[in-house]
Parts: structure tokens; sequence; C-alpha cells
């Protein structure tokens, strides 16, 4: 416990508690007091200075005001080490442990916590617009927000207006969004035999009957998707037309006109995630861009900027827009007018593109790295994809894999993650490139990764 060196002065006009406070502010920035250091009692600090205990309290009480010192409960009173943060990120044992995780797809770490830093400097030192921000406004967002997003999009090949633009909290929110507001119990959706996970626990809360349809190297099949819609009726069709999770098919041009010409005849509507669209360096044609009537379009800042972000945004066709809107007012009234100016600072600024680009960049050097570990492997890859779809051999079952990987600090999505209820299970991993904090480290879980395939693998994979 700290032995304060103070006095109190008679002849002071301040008040006595306030002189404590004073004192103790001096001794703290002279580094005399250091941070976490315990300060004596209230009583023994009391029966120092020859003051009352209620002095002392109220002299605690105004440094802690000032953010000098800090009450602990049961402890006592500490000066506040200001380099502590206030946050703790709990991670468990296996976490701390491992060598290398790709199990999120999500971009690599380039530079984007500084701009966010100087993006959210710019807001706070503009007082107006920041009073605004952190005001209630109307569900669909400040329409300078709409604006600038839409304006965006638009410049990267997207038909977004403005007027039916509304943010989410990313794509799975906007999902949620479109299960609440247009479906019923028992109702149909078609997606690929291989899909996003998110779409499993939302059909499962709505009581959805989801049905996976047959795919090629370009996504789903026409064909089945015919027989398909004729078969079942469905209310929707959802579908990741650019680097598909977790197989990384894309479209063709054709293909895509194939897949609007069977949803329009059987009157389907369609929800495009198109959460990796902007990725490749040759963009495809959106759905959204060849039938905005039919096409729910869903896209989010996780993959451009940061997952942390919580950003997205759809567009639903006019007839779907109120009802839409009316949904997002149901969930939480309006996204954070605070995160969607902080994406619109980034976008004027030009740093959203800058970070783009450079994500761009780091994925490719990443990709021509794991692919060079991992030739000879069955796998599938697309440009600008942050995932792997690697195949194992008959050798393995997807079990052991994935415990024998995790064993040695590894961790991979299994295919069992994608497959529909009841589906049969492709012997199959996602590897997500972009998940690891540097390039070393995924070349080190790559490594362990080809080592265990070769384990038990009779002989080397066919190209």
């Amino acid at each position: 416990m700290t032995i304060l060196k103070m006095g109190i002065s008679k002849n002071d006009s301040r008040a006595i508690y306030k002189q404590v406070a004073d004192q103790l502010s001096v001794q703290i920035e002279e580094g005399l007091l250091k941070p976490n250091e315990k300060l004596p009692t209230h009583r023994a600090l009391a029966d120092k200075l020859q003051v009352t205990v209620g002095t002392i309290t109220r002299a605690y009480a105004e440094a802690e005001r000032r953010g000098l010192v800090e009450a602990r409960v049961g402890s006592g009173t500490y000066v506040v080490d200001k380099k502590k943060v206030y946050w703790e990120f709990q991670h468990s044992t296996a976490e701390q442990i491992k060598i290398c995780n790709f199990g999120y797809n999500m971009p690599p770490s380039v530079g984007q916590s500084d701009k966010v830093k100087k993006a959210m400097q710019v807001l706070s030192e503009s007082s107006i617009p920041l009073n605004e921000f952190l005001a209630y406004q109307k569900p669909e967002g400040i329409e300078s927000h709409r604006k600038i997003v839409a304006q965006w999009l638009q410049d990267h090949g997207r038909k977004i207006d403005p007027d039916r633009l509304l943010f989410t909290s990313g794509v799975q929110h906007g999902i949620q969004m479109v299960f609440d507001a247009f479906t019923d119990v028992g109702d149909t959706i078609l997606t690929e035999k291989l899909t996003y996970p998110g779409l499993f626990s939302l059909s499962r809360r709505k009581k959805l009957n989801l049905r996976g349809v047959e795919m090629d190297e370009e996504g789903i099949i026409p064909k089945s998707l015919d027989a398909a819609c004729q078969h079942y009726q469905p209310r929707f069709l959802y579908v990741i037309p650019t680097l598909q999770n977790p197989t990384t098919s894309t479209m063709s041009a054709l293909r895509r006109q194939e897949i609007i010409s069977i949803c329009e005849k059987y009157n389907v509507l369609i929800i495009e995630d198109d959460v990796n669209g902007l990725l490749p360096d040759n963009l495809p044609e959106p759905l959204v861009n060849l039938d905005p009537e039919r096409v729910l379009h869903l896209g989010s800042f996780s993959k451009y900027f940061a997952p942390g972000l919580r950003v997205g945004y759809i567009q639903s066709p006019h007839a779907l827009h109120s009802r839409l809107k009316m949904t997002l007012k149901d969930h939480s009234w309006m996204l954070s007018p605070l995160l969607s100016g902080l994406i619109c600072e980034l976008i004027c600024s030009k740093n959203l593109d800058w970070i783009l680009d450079k994500i761009r960049h780091e994925v490719a050097q990443r990709a021509q790295i794991a692919l060079n570990i991992l030739q000879r492997c069955v796998l599938k890859y697309q440009h600008g994809g942050f995932h792997i779809w690697l195949s194992l051999p008959d050798t393995w079952r997807l079990s052991d894999f994935i415990h024998a990987a995790e064993q040695r600090g590894v961790v991979v999505k299994s295919a069992e993650n994608f497959t529909l209820p009841a589906g049969t299970v492709t012997p199959a991993i996602r590897v997500s490139i972009g998940c690891p904090s540097n390039r070393k480290q995924m070349m080190q879980g790559l490594t362990i990764l080809k080592e265990l395939l070769k384990l038990n693998t009779p002989c080397d994979f066919a190209l």
C-alpha cells in the first residue's frame, strides 16, 4: 500500500477534499504514484491528515471522477492504468495452442485497423454528424449514407438503387429479414447441395424445408433446378453465384441467365448472396443486374474490409421493399448510423478501395503459395477467393482427418458443416487462406495438412 506524502493547508481556499484530489493528480502526473498502486484506506489517510473519513471518501470520489483512480470492489482504491484495456478476448486452450486456424472465411490483415482509426478520428472531430449518428434514425438509415454506398457499389458493377437499399448487420441478418418477412412455416427454399451453414439455423428456426440442388463446376445445374422447381414449388432460391461457399464455383454469364430464366418460369424469387462478388479482378455480372425485380441482392463489407465491422446491405424488388423495411424495424429499428457513417468515411477517403486492393493482392500471394504447397492434391480454387475446397483420399475418414489436424494445431472446416440435413457428406474440407495472421503461419498449417494427407495415402494424388 502506498504511503502518501501530502498535507492540508487551512489557508487554501479550496475545499479539503479537492486539495487531496489535486495532490493525488500531481503525484500521479509526476510518477510518484504508479499505475495499479493501491492507495491507503479511507480511514488510514483520514487519520494521517487528521480529517474525517467522509472527506477522504469525497476526495477519492473526485479523483475517480477525473479518471485518476478506480475503486475495486472488496479490494480498495488503485491508481488507474491508462494503458489498460477494458475488454478481454476469451480464448479456449485449444485456440491458444493452435498453430494455424483455417476456419474463418475472412480477409487477411492488411492495415484495416489504421484506416479505421483515421475514419473514427474524422467522425469524432465533426460534432454535428457525430451527434446525429448517436440519435435515432429512420429504419432505412441516413439518406446520404445510402447514396454513398449505392454509388460505390455502382462503381463496382452493381446496379443498386439507394431508395431500395437497406443496411443490415451482415448477410446472415439479411437472409433472416427475408425469411421473417416473406416465408411461412413449411415453405421450401432451394439452395446449392453444399452451401453456407448460416442458412441451416435460420431455416430451422422458421421451420422451412431446405432442398439441395445438384451442382457442377459452375454451381447449380439448370436442369436439376428446373426439376426441383417443378417438384417442390419453392418460395425462394438461395444462391452464391461468385466464389461459392464452400466449393469455390463461379457461374458463367450464360449459367446466370439460365438460372434466372428457370426462376421466372416457375415464379421463384432469388436470394443472391454476393458477399464475395467484388473479390475477383474480372467482376462477373451479378444476378440483380439481370433481373432486379426478381432478385433480393445481399452483400456485406465483411469480405471487402473486415468481419468485425458488421455492415451489410440488401436491395429488394420494388414490391417487397416496404415490408422488408418494416421487418428491419422489428428486428433492431435500424443499423447503427455510426457504423454506416464509418463505412461512408472509408469510401469517401478512398481507403476502402485501398484496403480492397491490398486484400486482393495479399490473397493472390497466399493462393500461389498454398497451391504450390498443395500441388498434386485434389482441390478446387478460383482466383480471388479466400478458401480452397480440398478433397480427401479414400484412405482418410473425414472425422479422423479433422481430429488429426486439430491434434497438430490446425483448424479446418469439415464438409459436414456445409451439407444439408440428411444429405451425403462429401469427404472434403474448406481451407480458408485469409484467416491465418501471416503467410508464415499459413505455410506451417498447409505443410502439416500436406503431411497428413501423405500419411494415409498409398500414392500421390492425381492432378
